[in-house]
């Protein structure tokens, strides 16, 4: 891959890009992850108040929700740290350390939760 040079300037509306492209990621995931919480407390409720015995495969399902909600936010973290580092710029290279040391903390939690899942 061949870089290209770029002025400050345009590194400063990159990064700016990039912030508001973030923002908008964990705006959904929080969204998302509202409705998801929702959707867990209307199902706990519905099998709490008519007395169902949950049998294992809807107690998997349950858990999957779970693993849903903690991958969500582990995706608003990974945001908000890559927001940070842009805001906090100084040049390409430390950028470019900070994010991949941010990808591979995602990649971990990712994995973590993977296991239960699958």
């Amino acid at each position: 891959m061949q870089l290209v040079e770029i002025s400050q300037d345009q590194t400063e509306e990159v990064c700016h890009v990039l912030d508001e492209i973030f923002g908008h990621i964990r705006s959904v995931q929080e969204e998302v992850s509202k409705l998801n919480f929702r959707a867990m407390e209307q199902i706990n409720d519905l099998i709490f108040d008519s007395g169902i015995e949950v049998d294992e495969e809807s107690f998997v399902a349950l858990q999957h929700q779970d693993i849903l909600t903690q991958q969500l936010s582990a995706i608003s973290e990974l945001s908000q740290s890559l927001q940070k580092h842009l805001q906090n710029y100084e040049d390409y290279e430390t950028l470019e350390s900070k994010f991949l040391s941010a990808l591979e903390i995602a990649r971990a939690k990712k994995e973590a939760y993977r296991g239960k899942a699958f």
